[in-house]
């Protein structure tokens, strides 16, 4: 029993720093997660942009012709 409470700060220490690194990684992937769907965004949002940019071109051709 002795051996059992002189382990005992080393292993809640250990548990302590396994449950600090969890969190922190957790922390980190959201951070990521929420990086990479602001690039997502980003792109969709170019490629709608890049679409009306064409379709205005062609009605503005279509107009202009006339």
């Amino acid at each position: 029993m002795d051996k059992i409470t002189e382990y005992l700060p080393t292993i809640l220490g250990v548990l302590f720093l396994v449950f600090v690194w969890f969190i922190i990684r957790r922390i980190l992937s959201s951070i990521s997660d929420k990086i990479n769907n602001a690039e997502l965004y980003k792109a969709d949002t170019l490629s709608v942009l890049e679409e009306i940019r064409d379709e205005l071109k062609e009605l503005n051709r279509n107009n202009s012709s006339k």
